[in-house]
Parts: structure tokens; C-alpha cells; sequence
């Protein structure tokens, strides 16, 4: 008896601490601050994302900042976008903020805080596709999330029904895979999906949209807090700390890789066109001599890099904007003005002529009369023209100068040997390179910064004269130049594997290894695992009542009212989606009751399966002979013991295989908790998909987790049989 006892209370204590009821430690301190609920979608980089298992984002950190500017502790939660609002409004959460557009329509439901960004809508599409205005996305395809001002946007302006999505995650893959034509999504996180995959996508400013603001999500009954968040809010956009959040995330490029403001690690910006060999992209990744000498650099002085794709004739621009830039790619140490400084010379290369294979040049005599094309900026034009050019024309880069000689419209271009090498492949069949200009001028390449930037020139020059020393800075140029500069040479750093269980693991690492990814799957396997177990007992408890009173119904005529509640209840549930029957119980039955979701989960998953498992066991008394009742009334047994002791443990018996598929199914029914805003197994992968946009590796693996789990609850129900045939 005390065995039975002490199991008893062991399965209570699981079922309240699986479910956050019981009472925990706190440090006195945090107790007496008041704790703000913020419930968030983290699918919405760059205002919303999982760094890991922390909620980072611009949304994410502004109300860090205000918590600590008033003294508040702040609990975020995950919940799908489009049920952040009806939580809010019943008071699950006390703040809403994933990146919400302020709207007259939303306004009828909550109350806004004041802007703390402005955003406009965009488009999203291949790198193949261009639409030059808003007429021309009439009869496309285009993808939006659910609930979104891009939704309405689409709808209501352009007049088109979007295909409507759960996620940008589902977004971005169908416009991979090319099941839409484009996106509409407000401006920033365009961005951050550019970021992910800037050889796939581009963004085009082609509509008529009208400036948005976004604004926090707050219940129309508390306006105290919501006077209060404002006046920090405001506080903190004047004092700038806004603006550096903002700034902070901008300039990482708005990747899903970006840390907290506030957990910030010392970071190198770097800029760069596609300069090859110099800097580029292949297979996705950043590569290129300056590419890999600053990767040395930063190995060198302990710092993480972030290299940050802009066009050349933006270089100077973004330079001025911050003193935190750096700016690679080729860079000749030419006059750029008093407001630009350069680093110690990085590397030099020397002019070479490219020519037409019917006409190569034989020496720098060859020049005179001709027409030369040469690159803005470079040495090569004061020099071609010292040579008796006729006509010198600047290109903004190696390959258009080369493409113009291919053309005919100039004689030769003079270019810097590198970059001629890099691209000759494409012109290998119609130009060649003639290296005959024994006299011509050195060119000297650097790292540009702007002259505000002393302190990180300084740095990063200590470290160009160590690497210079021990060899590293030759060791990269020879690499690029075994390799004939050619634009398929990997980063000097890149030890990726390329085969196809090296890019598997790639694949792997990133979802789950990357940012400990794997704590959202664990999480989300312990919470289906609590889930399960509780609906299960709730369901078997139900059902086995339930069943029992049906039966008693059917064989004595008695409990009428009860059996016609109870068919009731089992005609609802089994006739109702789990889904909606979920969301009815957290949003409307337990509207103003502040429990825990997985408890609030647990007990409608169970009510659920209670349907179910009442009608298993009905037709399991029903397979017992109606002889078997009788015999126990005869022993002076009554109905209730003789249903109770006789009955039903035969019917268990009987129904054992039915129970266990239905515990299967009740396991994999708790999938859909993730729309109360609990992270499940299956809403795990999603976030990490969210992350990642690699829809396989997370899916498959939660896939593999339930086959397992489903594998060992069918070996213990086997296991279980044999015991109960033994026993006959």
C-alpha cells in the first residue's frame, strides 16, 4: 500500500513540475520586480529570432532595454504570428511585439505603443526574374505570411489572392523551389533573407506602398503599462539606444546569426564588392585574397568577422556612414580624398594587356594609336596614355573592360594580372594575356577606412605586419595563384568537405550544432513527452468512466442523464478537428485562467483522446459475454463492482492493441501544440527551418525522433500483451 501511495505522489509531482505549477526559488530581487510576459513569432529576423535558445532580434532588444530602464523582468514566449493578437487580447501575454504594423483594423482589437521603426513593403524574388512595376506581378504567384501587411497588401492594393503561409520560413523555401513567383515582405527582413541567400535572391522596390510603422501589441485594459513602456520607449530613442540597436543589427547585415545587442561579441565589419580574385563568392561563402587576409586578421586579434556584400560605387558611402567599416576588394592605394585613409600595403600586382588573339600586343610600343580600356581609378590609364594612346576609357571593373576589347570597341585593356587571370575563363576562346609591360607601374593594394576609424586601422595594420612576418599573408596569395586565380578556388579557410556526406553534415551541424540549435529539439521533446503522458492519463481516465456508464446505460437502463451527456461529449469531440477543439480551450475556455500552456494542452489533448479511448473500451465490455455480468450478479456482486472487478479488466484484455494506437496517435496529435505557443517537437524544426531554411535535416530528424518513440511504445505494448495471454 505505501508503494502504491508513494507512485502515486511520485506521478503528481511529475505531472505539476512538467507543467510549472509548483512553486520554484527565486532571487528576492527578481521577485519583487514585475515580470512582463512578451510573446513573440521567432520567425521574423531581423526584428525576431531564436539565437540558440535566447530570443534575439531588434523587437527582442528594445524591450530588453526598456525592461532594464524601468526595473522590469521580462519573459519572452513563442507563439505563431497570426494568434499573437487574440493571446494578447485575453490576456495570456501582457506585450505583443513581432514586428507589428500599426492599423486602424488592429486597433479595434488592441492598443499600440508608439513607433519605433518605419518599413515600407517590397519584393522578393530569383535572381532570374526582374518586374519592373507593379503591374507586372498581375497572374503571379505571390507568396505571403499569413496575417502580414504583405497579406493585405497583396489582397487589397493589388487586387490578387496571396498564397497564404504560416511562416516566411514556408515562404522562402516555396520561392526556391519556385512554387511562387516572388514575396511581398516588409523591407528589413527582405534583407535578412537576401543575406541568406544572396546568389539566389534579390529585392525589388517596385510598389506603391506607403510608409508602415511598427508598434508593440498591448491588452486595451492595461493602459498603466502601456503609459509606462511608452515614456521609456520615447526615453530611449532620444538618449540613441534605439538607433544603436537598429544600427547594431544593420550592420551585421540582418543575418540570423547575429547575437543580442547586448551579448555582442567584437566584431570586424567588412565590405566588399565582387572583386575577384580579390574578394567573391563560392558555393555561397565568402572568398578571395583580401577575404582570407582579413580572415587572418581577425583570427589574430580575437575577433569574429562579418563580411558584408556592397556595390563599389557604394564603398565610400557605407564607409562614411560608420567608422566601423572596412572596405576590401582591390582597393589600389590611390587619391580617395582627405576623408578616406588606407591600411599598409596588403599586396601588389602588375598591368598586363588583354588583347584579341588575332592582334596581341608585343610591347608597350603597341599602345600608341590604340584604343585602351582600363579600370576607374587604376594607374593603367596615366600610363596607356604616356604611351600614346588615342582614346582611354575607364570601366568600373576588370570584366567590363575586357568584355568592351571583346566587343571591339577598344583595342586592349590594361589590368592588373590577378584580376585578368580570374576572369580569362570566360574569354579564354576569344582574348589572351599579354604580359609585355616591363615598365609599367607597381600596383599597391590596401584596406580602405574611414578617417575616423584610427583606432581600428591601427589594429588591424599590428596585425597585417604579424601576419606579413610569419608568413601567413604569402601563404594566401600563393594559394590563390597555384590555383590560376581561377573564381571555383575555394576560401585558403574552407575545409568544408564537398562530397555528399560532407555537405550532409554540413546541413546537420547547422541546424542542430550551430547556435546550440539542439536545445530547441530537446525542449521540444520534453514537452510532447510531459503532453503526452498527461493526455494519456487524462484520456484513459475518461474514457474508462465514460465507457463504464455507457455500458451500465446499455445493459441496466439506468443513469440516462449521464449516458446522454456522455454521448454528447463523445459525439462532439469525434466529430470536431483536435485543432480547433485545442484552440477553443486555451482561447476561450481557459481565456482568463493563467495556466500553463502544457497543461492547458495536456488537458485538452486528453479530453481529445478521452472520446476515443471511451468508445475502445465500450466495444471492448461489449466483446465480454453477457454471461460473465450475470455471474457476478449471482455472486451477490452489484453492477458498479461487477463492471469494476469483472468487466473491465477483461475488456482491457481485449482492447490492448486498440489503447495502444491510440496512445500512437495521441503522440503524434500533440504536434499541433505549437499554435498555443508551445515549442513541440514539430514547432522546434520549424524554428530551426526558420533559421537554417533547410527544411529536410530538421524535419527528418523530429520525423526520426517519432518513429522511435513510436517503435519502443510498440515494444512495451507487445511486451504487455504476451504478459496479459500468459496470465490465461
Amino acid at each position: 500500500m505505501n508503494k502504491k501511495i508513494l507512485a502515486i505522489m511520485m506521478v503528481a509531482v511529475f505531472i505539476l513540475s512538467s507543467c510549472g505549477i509548483m512553486v520554484s526559488s527565486t532571487d528576492e530581487s527578481d521577485a519583487a520586480r514585475r515580470t512582463i510576459v512578451v510573446e513573440t513569432s521567432p520567425d521574423f529576423a531581423p526584428y525576431d529570432y531564436y539565437y540558440g535558445s535566447e530570443f534575439v532580434g531588434i523587437d527582442m532588444d528594445i524591450i530588453r532595454a526598456i525592461g532594464m530602464d524601468l526595473d522590469y523582468n521580462i519573459q519572452f514566449k513563442q507563439n505563431t504570428f497570426d494568434y499573437i493578437i487574440m493571446s494578447i487580447e485575453n490576456k495570456k501575454s501582457d506585450i505583443g511585439a513581432s514586428g507589428f504594423t500599426i492599423s486602424d483594423e488592429r486597433k479595434k482589437s488592441v492598443d499600440f505603443s508608439d513607433s519605433y521603426a518605419e518599413i515600407k513593403q517590397v519584393v522578393v524574388v530569383k535572381n532570374d526574374k526582374d518586374y519592373k512595376s507593379e503591374t507586372d506581378l498581375n497572374g503571379k504567384k505571390i507568396g505571403v505570411q499569413l496575417g502580414t501587411s504583405g497579406d493585405y497588401y497583396v489582397n487589397d492594393n493589388l487586387g490578387i489572392l496571396p498564397v497564404r503561409m504560416n511562416s516566411y520560413s514556408d515562404v522562402v523555401l516555396a520561392l526556391l523551389n519556385g512554387t511562387i513567383d516572388c514575396e511581398v515582405v516588409d523591407e528589413p527582413v527582405a534583407r535578412a533573407q537576401v543575406a541568406a541567400y544572396p546568389d539566389e535572391f534579390k529585392i525589388l522596390n517596385i510598389l506603391n506602398a506607403e510608409t508602415e510603422y511598427y508598434g508593440f501589441v498591448f491588452n486595451k485594459m492595461d493602459k498603466s503599462l502601456l503609459l509606462e513602456f511608452n515614456a521609456s520607449l520615447n526615453k530611449l530613442k532620444e538618449n540613441g539606444t534605439v538607433d544603436a540597436i537598429i544600427k547594431w543589427y544593420a550592420d551585421n547585415g540582418f543575418r540570423t546569426d547575429t547575437p543580442s545587442y547586448f551579448d555582442q561579441e567584437p566584431t570586424l565589419f567588412v565590405i566588399s564588392d565582387s572583386v575577384a580574385p580579390y574578394s567573391y563568392r563560392n558555393l555561397g561563402s565568402s572568398a578571395g585574397i583580401d577575404v582570407d587576409i582579413m580572415n587572418a586578421v581577425a583570427k589574430d586579434i580575437g575577433y569574429r568577422i562579418r563580411f558584408i556584400d556592397v556595390a563599389t560605387k557604394d564603398i565610400k558611402t557605407r564607409l562614411s556612414e560608420s567608422p566601423n567599416y572596412i572596405a576590401v576588394g582591390g582597393l589600389g592605394k590611390t587619391d580617395l580624398g582627405e576623408d578616406f585613409v588606407f591600411s599598409n600595403t596588403v599586396g601588389t600586382d602588375k598591368l598586363v594587356v588583354v588583347s584579341s588573339k588575332d592582334e596581341p600586343a608585343t610591347d608597350s610600343g603597341s599602345l600608341s594609336d590604340k584604343k585602351i580600356a582600363v579600370v576607374t581609378g587604376s594607374a593603367a590609364k596615366g600610363y596607356a596614355e604616356d604611351k600614346g594612346a588615342t582614346l582611354v576609357t575607364e570601366y568600373a571593373s576588370v570584366i567590363y573592360a575586357m568584355d568592351s576589347v571583346k566587343r571591339g570597341e577598344t583595342d586592349y585593356a590594361i589590368v592588373d594580372n590577378a584580376g585578368a587571370q580570374a576572369y580569362m575563363i570566360g574569354y579564354k576562346d576569344n582574348l589572351e594575356i599579354n604580359d609585355v609591360l616591363t615598365d609599367a607601374p607597381v600596383t599597391e593594394y590596401a584596406f580602405l577606412f574611414s578617417k575616423d576609424a584610427t583606432e581600428l586601422k591601427d589594429m588591424v595594420n599590428q596585425s597585417l605586419t604579424k601576419l606579413t612576418t610569419n608568413g601567413t599573408i604569402a601563404a594566401i596569395e600563393k594559394y590563390y595563384a597555384d590555383n590560376g586565380y581561377s573564381l571555383n578556388t575555394p576560401s585558403y579557410y574552407d575545409d568544408t568537405d564537398n562530397s555528399f556526406w560532407g555537405k550532409l553534415w554540413d546541413r546537420i551541424e547547422r541546424s542542430f550544432l550551430e547556435n546550440d540549435r539542439y536545445q530547441l529539439i530537446i525542449t521540444g521533446l520534453g514537452n510532447t513527452a510531459k503532453i503526452t503522458v498527461i493526455a494519456l492519463v487524462i484520456g484513459m481516465v475518461l474514457g474508462v468512466l465514460i465507457a463504464a456508464v455507457l455500458s451500465m446505460n446499455a445493459q441496466t437502463g439506468r443513469l440516462v442523464i449521464p449516458a446522454a451527456i456522455c454521448k454528447l461529449y463523445v459525439t462532439v469531440i469525434r466529430g470536431t478537428p483536435a485543432m480547433v477543439q485545442l484552440l477553443l480551450i486555451y482561447y476561450v475556455v481557459f481565456a482568463s485562467a493563467n495556466l500553463n500552456p502544457v497543461l492547458v494542452a495536456s488537458i485538452a489533448f486528453g479530453i481529445n483522446s478521452g472520446a476515443y479511448v471511451t468508445e475502445i473500451v465500450r466495444s471492448g465490455i461489449n466483446s465480454v459475454p453477457k454471461g460473465q455480468m450475470e455471474a457476478a450478479r449471482c455472486l451477490g456482486l452489484n453492477a458498479t463492482t461487477s463492471m469494476k472487478s469483472v468487466i473491465v479488466p477483461q475488456a482491457i484484455r481485449n482492447i490492448l492493441p486498440a489503447l495502444g494506437n491510440e496512445s500512437i496517435s495521441l503522440l503524434k496529435e500533440t504536434s499541433i501544440a505549437g499554435f498555443i505557443g508551445i515549442i513541440d517537437l514539430t514547432r522546434a524544426a520549424d524554428i530551426i527551418r526558420g533559421q537554417t531554411y533547410d527544411a529536410l535535416i530538421p524535419l527528418l530528424a523530429v520525423a526520426l525522433i517519432y518513429l522511435v518513440i513510436v517503435l519502443v511504445l510498440q515494444f512495451l505494448i507487445k511486451k504487455l500483451e504476451r504478459r496479459l495471454n500468459n496470465a490465461y
